[in-house]
């Protein structure tokens, strides 16, 4: 009883922490715009000049905490897309043991190779001049 007692402690603090330091990143990102350059520059953008599929999240996730979704699709229009889907998968982690089928599927291997495919074409398509 004494180690499920300090399990659950564990997981309560846990959880706790992660909400805390997550709630310090997006203050951070809402008083502090990305062109500050306080945050760190893609290193694939510095090497090739090209656009990873990230580029541009930074500043749209600026632009959505202020509001702005015009101007978070701008930056990155894969994020906005992705999010409900982010938002799913942690649904799907924090339900597992209640719907295990649907952490199982959006783990699966053919969700991963289509999340993979979907990244790669982004990547060439933002990149087309």
């Amino acid at each position: 009883m004494v180690d499920n007692d300090r399990i659950a402690r564990r997981r309560t603090l846990t959880g706790m922490a992660i909400v805390a330091i997550a709630a310090v990143i997006v203050t951070l990102y809402y008083l502090i715009a990305p062109s500050s350059g306080l945050y760190p520059r893609c290193p694939f953008k510095l090497l090739t000049g090209l656009d990873c599929p990230g580029c541009g999240s930074q500043r749209a996730i600026h632009a959505l905490l202020h509001g702005d979704v015009a101007a978070a699709w701008h930056f990155n229009a894969m994020l906005l897309i992705g999010l409900p889907f982010m938002g799913l998968l942690v649904c799907a982690r924090a339900l597992r043991y209640r719907h295990p089928r649907l952490e199982r599927t959006l783990n699966s291997g053919s969700v991963i190779i289509l999340l993979l495919i979907v990244i790669v074409l982004w990547t060439i398509i933002r990149n087309i001049p």
